[in-house]
């Protein structure tokens, strides 16, 4: 009967502490390794060990006890110094990872090609060569590289996100501002910006995804794409106070629009809708209504001429050169491009101011602009700059980040106001609110009646297409006025907290000399008014246009532009949230979380 051999796991061989001082040798990561030359033996038997110990280093039999101690303990030093200096070379300082973060983020945020980190290093080694230059290795070890800086834009997009979904989570409404547009390599991106208010009225203003649409982007599309989002982010549509974005057919449409499709899985839920806000971008209309304009002969005059200057080089070059010994106050004239919404109104303003410049340089060109002889012409110039001046006012006034939708609404009824005075000043022959008409207020060809007609016409386009923001005038004059609305005309939700509100005389006084929202935040307590704190939350969430798209689609053009078309989609994304982000990440935790590595 054979038997059964025993394994050396089995014999349980311990290490022996005196072989240390006979033997030099140790017990190193369970490895018995001689201190000597480093060998390692498999067996834990003494026999094997002291068999090595004689016939690789026989020099140090002979030696006493004393110095086998000092030769064990120098072993032991040096054994200590080169595993540290091995993993000094592995590893990087967590300041080290932390400057290569936060030169991540610079590029990231500036918008410049993730291949400039190296450029950058290559920067702060000149600069630290002729200052400092025993400091030099320090910015040799910073890992720079094209594939670092992705990674770490990366990391700091994830960082980004993991502290907006823990926002989320405190959300008391929130809304939607999305739009779409095509980047450079034909691909249509979904911009999806989120805006929610906790409990404490703090509101938070983020991209929540930038998601490529590879197909059709029909209404379907854009509502299945948004909805995966939602799900994917913990967002549920109980929550959602607003919805807007801009005209196109697929997001407004009546039976198959991204908006109706929101509307009706909201209804398939039970949840209410008629306290959703949903808005087509009031800057986008507002653009809109100065197109009914009937001033086409003067647009077509001004965009001719401009273009023959500057669409030919050498007449271009001229006539800034022209301007330049004029000592002109301006440079240049200005293209007219319709997508941009202040384009029509710097254009015109700049062509009436050099119009005597722009007629003797077209007459030496023998192409004179006869219009700029003609009076007619000239008072219908000096209406279009005035007028359209006026509307580049408004759209100045409805942008911005973090605009309250009901300020948005205010600055367009007080336009909506100034066009009816404009109208009946002009009736009347008075001029004074049109600075340029008003130079010509003598003359005699000068037809008001012609003016308030075309203002007329604005009135009545502005009235047209924001009649969809009256039916939201209730809401906005209960959150503006909560004093004085009449209770009868408030949801019977409310109706009970207002009227203890406005029997508050304490509160009344609070309310004129604080901010709205200071005055929601810390007067309306969510234990004695929590329907009014609730419904003051949902109108701050809520989105007036889709500013926010549009600034990022102008950074997603600039930052996938023609010399980074092969930019792929998760990048572009990572990058653009690091460039339009408001949160604040700690680089110092997130570089001491992730593994620390040699320079590229």
């Amino acid at each position: 009967m054979n038997s059964k051999k025993r394994k050396i796991s089995e014999e349980n061989r311990k290490f022996c502490d005196h072989w240390e001082e006979n033997y030099f040798f140790i017990m190193q990561n369970s490895n018995l390794t001689c201190l000597i030359c480093r060998e390692t033996i498999a067996a834990c038997k003494e026999y094997n060990v002291r068999r090595h110990h004689e016939m690789k280093h026989n020099v140090y039999v002979n030696y006493n006890k004393e110095l086998r101690k000092m030769k064990l303990a120098e072993l032991k030093s040096e054994l200590k110094s080169q595993q540290k200096m091995f993993i000094s070379s592995v590893q990087q300082p967590s300041t080290i990872v932390k400057a290569s973060y936060s030169v991540a983020l610079l590029i990231a945020k500036k918008m410049k090609p993730f291949s400039d980190g190296e450029f950058v290093k290559e920067c702060l080694a000149a600069v630290i060569e002729d200052v400092m230059p025993d400091k030099g290795k320090i910015i040799s070890s910073i890992s720079l590289s094209r594939q670092t800086i992705s990674r770490r834009i990366n990391d700091i997009s994830a960082e980004i996100m993991v502290h907006l979904r823990d926002r989320i989570l405190q959300f008391q409404a929130y809304s939607l501002a999305f739009d779409e547009s095509t980047d450079i390599s034909h691909t249509s991106q979904l911009a999806v910006f989120i805006r929610g208010v906790n409990s404490s009225f703090e509101v938070t203003q983020e991209m929540l995804n930038l998601i490529n649409l590879k197909d059709t982007t029909r209404g379907e599309d854009v509502f299945q794409a948004i909805k995966n989002c939602l799900s994917c982010n913990s967002l549920h549509l109980e929550v959602l106070s607003g919805l807007t974005t801009d005209g196109a057919p697929a997001m407004i449409g009546k039976n198959k629009g991204t908006i109706k499709l929101f509307i009706n899985e909201m209804e398939a839920r039970f949840i209410k809708t008629s306290e959703v806000f949903v808005i087509h971008c009031l800057i986008h209309q507002q653009s809109l209504c100065g197109q009914v304009l009937s001033m086409n002969h003067v647009m077509d005059v001004v965009i001719k001429t401009v273009n023959i200057i500057r669409s030919h080089a050498l007449k271009h070059r001229q006539f800034k050169a022209y301007l330049s010994e004029l000592n002109s106050e301006y440079g240049d004239i200005v293209y007219f491009t319709n997508v941009r919404w202040l384009s029509r109104g710097t254009c015109l303003k700049r062509f009436y101011e050099l119009r005597e410049e722009i007629q003797n340089f077209m007459t030496a060109e023998r192409m004179p602009v006869s219009h700029l002889n003609d009076e007619m012409w000239l008072l219908d110039l000096c209406f279009l700059v005035d007028i359209t001046e006026k509307i580049n006012q408004l759209n100045k006034e409805l942008q911005g980040q973090d605009n309250l939708i009901i300020d948005a609404c205010n600055h367009i009824k007080a336009f909506q106001i100034k066009l009816l005075l404009f109208e009946g000043q002009l009736r009347q022959n008075n001029p004074y609110h049109f600075p340029l008409l008003k130079e010509f207020e003598s003359s005699q060809s000068i037809n008001f009646l012609k003016y308030a007609d075309e203002i007329k016409k604005l009135s009545a386009e502005f009235n047209r297409r924001f009649s969809e923001i009256t039916k939201y005038n209730k809401a906005f004059e209960i959150f503006s006025f909560p004093f004085t609305v009449d209770i009868s005309t408030v949801p019977e939700a409310l109706q009970m907290e207002i009227i203890n509100l406005q029997c508050n005389n304490e509160l009344k006084q609070a309310h004129m000399t604080t901010s709205k929202i200071e005055f929601y935040n810390k007067y309306i307590t969510a234990e004695k008014y929590p329907n009014l704190r609730l419904f003051a939350q949902k109108i701050v969430s809520a989105f007036g246009s889709t500013y926010v798209c549009e600034t990022f689609f102008s950074k997603m053009k600039f930052n996938k532009s023609q010399f980074r078309a092969s930019m792929t989609d998760e990048n572009l994304e990572n990058q653009l949230r690091c460039a339009s982000t408001n949160i604040n990440v700690d680089l110092t935790t997130l570089s001491n979380r992730k593994e620390k590595q040699i320079s590229h």
